[in-house]
């Protein structure tokens, strides 16, 4: 029985009438609460009894709920009008044996609320603990609920829990529900039930054929309350639906025609038919209007009575649109023509038609061929086999005055055949019966040969997937019924046949034990969230043997409801064996690197890890993961190496790189401490034109280098005490020329001879030598020296030698700092600055006292690499100088008689000897005094 709109107090769904059956699923009991709490307060707030039925464990926590959601709902608690009931008083524990029982229980209930003075009663059961052997018994009981709650005041809330329902058990819920309430993305949603949707469809179905005129369609429930009103009712009564909702319809009586609303409804309930009831009804304004009425009874399901629909004509109205259609004939032709349809209107009583739109276009007759020959031409042109098989189903519709479409063939002009569709309406009089047709031609060829192809294309697509050896499927959430394309037979072993007669219980039964829950969960949890799924089970087959297979498709949904499924079922037996395969494989990978003792790695295009295995963490101090998420490897490079170690990863990259490298560099372990690492890795080429990857390996080499750097010191402290005795050598020989030299100054015979002058100039470059190994036994390498500093120290040595007793030489030197050459070039190129300045002291200034000047300079030219590091080889650390070195003074100068390519004196034949040894160049420039000019090229380290 409904009355009036009823508040819910949920927002999505707003007004209700009584006679309101859904349900809730949930998840969380917050969810739970978002929806019965607001629920049950608009219950109380309209004068409802309310009752609520729940685990007994769990009544005190919703009492506190309440209390919290409503301030004064102890005083609702205290006069009964809200009772919260534990569910063995109800049975739904374990389940409803005797559903009769139960429901004639709430009548009860509901009857005492009618006499306490309440409006009606507001229901809630929660289904959380029902067992699921008790299922189909709650089911049913939920069915009859359904069934009959419609014709008292009472509304009814089911909730029930995801995490208790499977995919089935949710069908059935929605189905035996009016609609049903589910979060999504964090927003409640209403899914209506198809059943439920039936009578409503009707009715909106018969708003339809009169929405495009002016007609009113009025729903009524039994007990006369309007439930329903469409934009013609609001023009021909003048009330809005807002005025209108939830009045009695005897609202429209004039006061002359009291009861007569009733009285028709009463018909109606008899099973009486009203059409084209002329009568007087009132409108808002006041006035009286003619109207034509045709009463219709509204359907469920299940063939009950539910409603009254009312469809009201305005007869003024209409004649006027008569008229108006009678004027705008021609435009109506013009426009029907437009449409690529032909309409006609046929007349049984007069046996007359009329023809209008695109006539010709369709039949191939001209608009005044088709008019003249009537229905004839219609008649006499359509296949015959059609003609018979149409024509005793037209005839039935015809006699109930239904609406019609039939698809048939027809001859045109030319002798060439189409197919048509012809749909309409059969006319009717104001006693109901059939006096013609309204229709509509439409030529559907293009459609039927649609399909043709569309079966040809079916065909090849079963074909097709039958070739890729997976199972496609098809499934109808609203009926289960699915269809299945592909290798069906080899995945599963039976004929598409078998499979899709099997029922749902024997089709999950086929899952394995251990599979079943994780499938249906993942089919619940993805169709909550209407996304794509994607599970692996194994299937038993019909010769009993078990494959793994792989289930994958998507939820289709139309307006935000699920009705549909769609994907493909493979075997991946081969496939699971090979990951089999492929883990017992990385296993013994894993026992391989966890006894390596050091790093397997690999990098992608930009250096940056793929991998990182093996000793990370004992090598570095960092883990595996660190690596991967934070630390680079870059930042614990020793800062010092790091130019060097990026110009590898640089050379590697080029495409003249062999693709392999070898370097050793440091990194900062992650307690502090410094540690020489050996790293090797290759260039590993991409098919397909995919960026190059680097692979390789990491060892810990400290042990190693400090070892190294051991023996490199004993060889240091070695070659310093071999410099050293060389050294003492050299100066004991350089003693024993100055003792005999001494010598000879005492025989008078030897005097001022070129015998003291050998003695001493022998002794001047035996000097030269032992001054290179003092300077290597005082520096920190054994290998170079200074060699500024050693020209200083030798200059000097020969001014105290040649240049005794004479203080009016002056010495210019211009030498270049840090400039460090190994022993090859030093000693030569000592001997070469020995004989220049010795020469100059001893023949520049003869003659001369004052104004002597000797200028020494010594610098590098330019820079250019090695020929070694230029082809590649392994010097690492060597760069090739070219070095300048000037010996000039402002003396008298040499003879235009020396020729410096065949020098007569010993001293100059030794210098051009040294130069040609160093692959150096001299030049000899005479004005003023004297300049020797040396250019030679160095290794320096």
């Amino acid at each position: 029985m409904r009355e009036s709109l009823r508040k819910s107090g949920v927002d999505i769904i707003g007004d209700v009438p009584w006679g309101m059956h859904f349900c809730q699923f949930y998840q969380t009991k917050e969810d739970l609460m978002d929806i019965l709490i607001p629920y049950f307060k608009a219950g109380l707030e309209n004068n409802e009894l309310c009752a609520w039925v729940i685990q007994s464990s769990e009544i005190e926590e919703a009492k506190a709920a309440l209390r919290k959601a409503i301030p004064d709902v102890d005083v609702y608690f205290g006069k009964g009008q809200i009772e919260v009931i534990p569910h063995g008083d109800w049975c739904v524990n374990k389940g409803i044996s005797d559903s009769e029982r139960v429901l004639n229980g709430w009548i009860k209930k509901l009857d005492r609320a009618l006499i306490n003075g309440y409006d009606g009663l507001r229901l809630a059961t929660d289904i959380f603990h029902l067992e699921k052997k008790y299922w189909g018994d709650f089911a049913d009981y939920e069915e009859k609920l359904d069934s009959i709650i419609g014709n008292y005041r009472t509304m009814a809330l089911c909730t029930y829990s995801l995490d208790r329902c499977n995919a089935t058990e949710i069908i059935d819920v929605v189905i035996n529900h009016r609609f049903a309430l589910i979060k999504r993305a964090g927003k409640w949603e209403q899914i209506e039930s198809s059943r439920h949707k039936k009578s409503e469809e009707k009715i909106r179905n018969l708003a339809n054929i009169v929405e495009s005129s002016n007609d009113g369609i009025v729903t009524e429930s039994l007990d006369g309350i309007i439930t329903s009103w469409n934009k013609g009712a609001e023009q021909i009564y003048g009330y809005s639906a807002k005025e209108i909702l939830g009045k009695p319809a005897s609202i429209l009586e004039p006061p002359v025609l009291v009861e007569e609303t009733k009285e028709l409804a009463e018909l109606i309930k008899q099973g009486d038919r009203i059409h084209h009831y002329e009568t007087l009804r009132l409108r808002k304004d006041g006035r009286i209007i003619n109207v034509s009425l045709t009463l219709s009874s509204v359907y469920d399901d299940s063939d009950k009575l539910t409603a009254i629909s009312v469809i009201t004509r305005d007869i003024t109205e209409s004649k006027k649109a008569e008229k108006e259609l009678l004027k705008s004939e021609e435009r109506y032709r013009i426009v029907t023509e437009q449409t690529g349809q032909v309409v006609y209107e046929y007349d049984s009583r007069t046996d007359k038609s009329s023809w209008e739109g695109a006539i010709e276009e369709v039949t191939g007759y001209s608009f005044k061929e088709f008019n003249e020959l009537g229905k004839n031409v219609w008649i006499k042109n359509i296949y015959p086999t059609d003609k018979n098989s149409v024509g005793k189903e037209f005839q039935k519709v015809r006699k109930k005055g239904r609406k019609f479409k039939e698809e048939l063939r027809l001859r045109k002009k030319d002798g060439t055949c189409i197919y048509v569709e012809n749909s309409g309406v059969c006319l009717t009089d104001h006693e109901g019966q059939p006096y013609g047709a309204i229709g509509l031609l439409k030529d559907i060829t293009s459609a039927k040969l649609a399909k043709v192809q569309l079966r040809e294309n079916e065909e090849r697509y079963r074909i097709a997937t039958e070739q890729t050896g997976q199972l496609v499927f098809d499934i109808n959430l609203e009926t289960f019924e699915f269809k299945l394309a592909g290798a069906v037979r080899e995945v599963t072993g039976y004929n598409p046949e078998e499979l899709e007669n099997l029922d749902k219980s024997a089709l999950i039964e086929s899952v394995h034990p251990e599979d079943r829950t994780e499938l249906l969960d993942s089919f619940r949890k993805s169709f909550e969230k209407e996304k794509k799924f994607r599970v692996e089970f194994r299937f038993r087959k019909k010769d009993g043997n078990y494959t793994y297979a792989e289930n994958s498709g998507v939820w289709l949904d139309d307006e935000g409801k699920v009705y549909r499924a769609i994907g493909v079922i493979k075997n991946i037996t081969e496939w699971k064996l090979a990951i089999e395969k492929v883990e017992a494989s990385e296993k013994k990978y894993r026992s391989f690197i966890k006894n390596f003792h050091g790093i397997a790695f690999q990098l992608d295009e930009n250096f940056i890890p793929l991998f990182l295995h093996g000793a990370v963490e004992e090598i570095t101090g960092y883990s595996e993961k660190e690596f991967m998420s934070w630390v680079k490897w870059k930042d614990i490079i020793l800062p010092d190496d790091l130019s060097f170690v990026l110009k590898e990863e640089k050379k590697i990259r080029s495409p003249q790189s062999a693709g392999y490298e070898e370097i050793e560099f440091r990194i900062k372990h992650r307690d502090g401490r410094i540690r020489w690492i050996n790293e090797v890795y290759q260039k590993i080429p991409q098919e397909n034109g995919k960026p190059e990857l680097y692979q390789g390996t990491i060892y810990d080499v400290t042990e190693r280098k400090e070892t190294e750097k051991f023996l490199e010191n004993i060889e240091t402290a070695r070659k310093k005490e071999i410099h050293h005795r060389i050294k003492n050598n050299l100066q004991v020989i350089s003693s024993l020329l100055d003792l005999q030299a001494e010598k000879f100054k005492n025989i008078e015979l030897v005097k001022n001879s070129e015998v003291l002058e050998a003695f001493k100039e022998s002794q001047a470059r035996v000097i030269s030598m032992a001054l290179i190994h003092e300077e290597l036994y005082k520096g920190g390498g054994m290998d170079t020296l200074n060699f500024s500093s050693y020209i200083e120290e030798l200059v000097e040595n020969l001014f105290r030698t040649y240049r005794i007793g004479k203080a009016s030489t002056s010495l210019n030197m211009d030498l270049e700092e840090k400039i460090f050459l190994d022993m090859d070039t030093a000693v030569p190129l000592g001997i070469i600055i020995n004989e220049l300045v010795s020469n100059a002291l001893k023949y520049a200034f003869v003659g001369r006292e004052d104004d002597e000047r000797i200028q020494i300079k010594l610098c590098r030219e330019e820079f250019r690499e090695s020929k070694d590091n230029m082809e590649g080889k392994n010097n690492k650390g060597l760069k090739k100088n070219s070095f300048v070195l000037i010996v000039s003074d402002n003396g008298t100068g040499v003879p235009e008689s020396f020729d410096l390519k065949n020098p007569e004196g010993l001293g100059i034949q030794l210098v051009t000897a040294l130069v040609d040894q160093l692959e150096g160049k001299i030049e000899l420039k005479r004005d003023p005094g004297t300049e020797f000019i040396i250019r030679f090229m160095v290794e320096e380290s």
